[in-house]
C-alpha cells in the first residue's frame, strides 16, 4: 500500500460521489493485490457502477447469479449521492448499514465481502459474500473424552461462536467482537453470562483486550501472555480448551470466554489450579467414580513432577531411609552402570521428552507406533549395554504415563520443568534440595493471581462450602446450588462483593 493511501485512511477519506475518483483510490490501495476482481455493470436507469471483490474468499455463485442479475435489472437511480429507499427495497440483499468511511470498508472487503460502487452515490454497501473454506467440526484431539459430547471448535471465528450460542439460548449470553492486531485485523470475541460474571472482573477483561498491541494475531495463545500479564511463571494462568462444553461450564461460572479468528482454541479466564484437574468425564458419570479418576489425577501430577528427584534423593543421599533388601536389589541393579544416579536421571527425562516431540511431529499414523517401539527398544538396548539400570527404566516409564495422565497440556507441560528443577536440587543437596524445591513452588503458586483471583482459591480461603468441586466431585444435588468463587481481590486482598 502507498503512502498516499495510508494517509488517507488514517484521515478517514471519505467515498465520494465520483465512481472513477472512488476506483483510482481502491487501485492505488489495492496495487499488487491480483486476487481482488473490478466487474463493471450498468443498472437499468443507465447508471454505471462496479463491483469489488475477492475472487479468494468470495462466493462466486452468489455474486454472478443474485448480485448482478438484481443490479442489471435496478430501474432507481441516485437521489442526491445517496441510495434511495426503493434502492434498497430493490436490491433485498443489500445489508441494513451503508458505509461513507474508507477505513470502515477495507477490513470488511479484505475478509471477502462484495463493495458494490455506483457513480453519482457518496455511500456504499458491503454484501456479506465471504465464503472461505475450513475443516468440519470434529472431535477433540487433545481433550478426548470417554462419554459426552465429541465435537470441538474448529478454526472460523463465527461457526464457534454459534456452537455457545446454540448450547445457551439466553439473552444474557453477551458476545462483544474486538479487531486486534495492527496489521492483521482479526476477530476476537468476548462472551460472557451477563449477571454471573462480576463487573470487576469483565471490566478488567475488557481492559487487558483493548490494550493489547500487536502487529498480528493469528492465534489464541498470542494474547495469553497479554490477558494473564505474568510471564515469568511456569504455571499457566489463562485455560485454553477447544471443547464447548468446557467453554458452557466455565461461563455459568461467572468466568469470561475469549475466541480469536483462525484458532480453534478458546481461553477461559480467570483460572485456578483446581481448573486443570478438571474433565467433562467427572460430570458424565457417578460422582464417585468422578472423584476416584480426580484423585487419580492430583496423585499423577504429583508423582510425574517428584518421583525422579524423590529416587535420587533416596538412594544416593538418604539410602539409609530405603528397605534393607530393596536397597541391596538397587545396588546390583546398578553394578555395570558407567555414569552417576543424576547424569543416568537426566539422560533418561531428556531421552522421553525426545521421544515425546518426535512423536508429535510424525504422521499421525506411525507417529505412535515409532515412539513406543522407540522407546522399549532403545531402553533394551540401553539396559543390556549397561549403560541405564532396570529400575531407572521402571521409574521414567511411571513418571511418563504419569504425566499422560494430566488431563491438560496447558498444565502437563509444567510438569517436565518442575521433574528437572528438583532433580538438580536434590543432586546438590538430597532430600533438603528436594524439600526446598517443593516449598518453593509451593510459595511460588500461592503468590499467584489470575485477573485476580487467587491461584488456589476456594481452598486459599478455606471457604469449605465451596470445595465441593476441588478434591471430589459431589453429586448434582450440591453442585447445582453452588456458588462459585470467581471475585476480583482489591489490592488490600479483601473480596469484592
Amino acid at each position: 500500500m502507498s503512502q498516499r493511501s495510508q494517509s488517507s485512511i488514517q484521515m478517514g477519506a471519505s467515498v465520494s460521489p465520483s465512481l472513477k475518483e472512488n476506483l483510482t483510490y481502491l487501485h492505488e490501495v489495492l496495487e499488487d493485490c491480483d486476487d481482488f476482481v473490478f466487474r463493471p455493470f450498468t443498472t437499468a436507469a443507465e447508471s454505471s457502477g462496479m463491483l469489488v471483490y475477492s475472487s479468494l474468499a468470495a462466493d462466486l455463485d452468489f455474486i454472478s447469479q443474485t448480485i448482478l442479475p438484481s443490479l442489471y435489472q435496478l430501474e432507481v437511480g441516485a437521489q442526491r449521492g445517496l441510495f434511495p429507499k426503493a434502492t434498497r427495497l430493490s436490491l433485498p440483499f443489500l445489508p441494513e448499514k451503508s458505509f461513507t468511511l474508507w477505513s470502515e470498508i477495507l477490513v470488511p472487503l479484505m475478509s471477502g465481502n462484495t463493495l458494490i460502487l455506483i457513480d453519482g452515490v457518496a455511500e456504499t454497501f458491503l454484501v456479506m459474500t465471504a465464503q472461505i473454506q475450513h475443516r468440519a467440526i470434529e472431535r477433540s484431539e487433545t481433550e478426548p473424552v470417554i462419554r459426552g459430547p465429541q465435537e470441538a471448535f474448529t478454526e472460523p471465528l463465527f461457526p464457534n461462536l454459534a456452537i455457545i450460542r446454540a448450547r445457551m439460548k439466553n439473552p444474557n449470553l453477551k458476545i462483544r467482537i474486538y479487531k486486534l492486531g495492527e496489521e492483521s485485523r482479526t476477530d476476537v470475541a468476548l462472551i460472557y453470562l451477563e449477571g454471573k460474571i462480576q463487573p470487576s472482573l469483565l471490566n478488567e477483561v475488557r481492559n487487558r483486550l483493548t490494550n493489547i498491541k500487536l502487529p498480528s494475531v493469528q492465534e489464541s495463545g498470542f494474547l495469553t501472555e497479554f490477558l494473564a500479564q505474568k510471564t515469568y511463571t511456569p504455571f499457566p494462568l489463562i485455560q485454553s480448551t477447544e471443547r464447548p462444553d468446557k467453554v458452557v461450564a466455565a461461563i455459568m461460572e461467572g468466568r469470561a470466554a475469549v475466541f480469536a479468528e483462525g484458532s480453534p482454541f478458546a481461553l477461559l479466564m480467570p483460572t485456578t489450579f483446581w481448573n486443570y484437574f478438571q474433565s467433562p468425564d467427572d460430570y458424565f458419570q457417578h460422582f464417585m467414580v468422578g472423584s476416584i479418576i480426580r484423585w487419580i489425577r492430583y496423585i499423577s501430577y504429583i508423582l510425574a513432577a517428584t518421583l525422579p528427584a524423590l529416587y535420587l534423593a533416596f538412594t544416593v543421599f538418604q539410602p539409609d531411609m530405603v528397605p534393607l533388601r530393596f536397597l541391596f536389589s538397587l545396588s546390583a541393579s546398578r553394578i555395570n552402570v558407567p555414569v552417576p544416579t543424576v547424569v543416568e536421571i537426566i539422560i533418561m527425562l531428556a531421552a522421553l521428552d525426545i521421544f515425546r516431540e518426535a512423536a508429535l511431529r510424525l504422521p499421525r499414523t506411525i507417529g505412535p507406533a515409532i515412539g513406543i517401539v522407540g522407546a522399549l527398544v532403545l531402553g533394551e538396548a540401553a539396559v543390556s549395554a549397561g549403560i541405564i539400570s532396570p529400575i531407572m527404566v521402571i521409574v521414567v516409564a511411571l513418571t511418563a504415563i504419569s504425566t499422560f495422565a494430566v488431563p491438560t497440556e496447558d498444565l502437563r507441560s509444567t510438569v517436565r520443568l518442575f521433574s528437572y528443577l528438583l532433580v538438580l536440587l536434590s543432586s546438590i543437596l538430597g532430600l533438603y534440595g528436594f524439600l526446598l524445591g517443593g516449598c518453593t513452588i509451593l510459595l511460588h503458586a500461592s503468590s499467584l493471581e489470575s485477573l485476580g483471583v487467587p491461584y488456589f482459591s476456594p481452598v486459599s480461603s478455606l471457604h469449605l462450602k465451596e470445595w465441593s468441586d476441588v478434591f471430589i466431585r459431589s453429586p448434582w444435588l450440591i453442585l447445582r446450588g453452588k456458588q462459585q468463587s470467581i471475585r476480583p481481590q482489591d489490592q488490600d486482598g479483601a473480596s469484592k462483593k
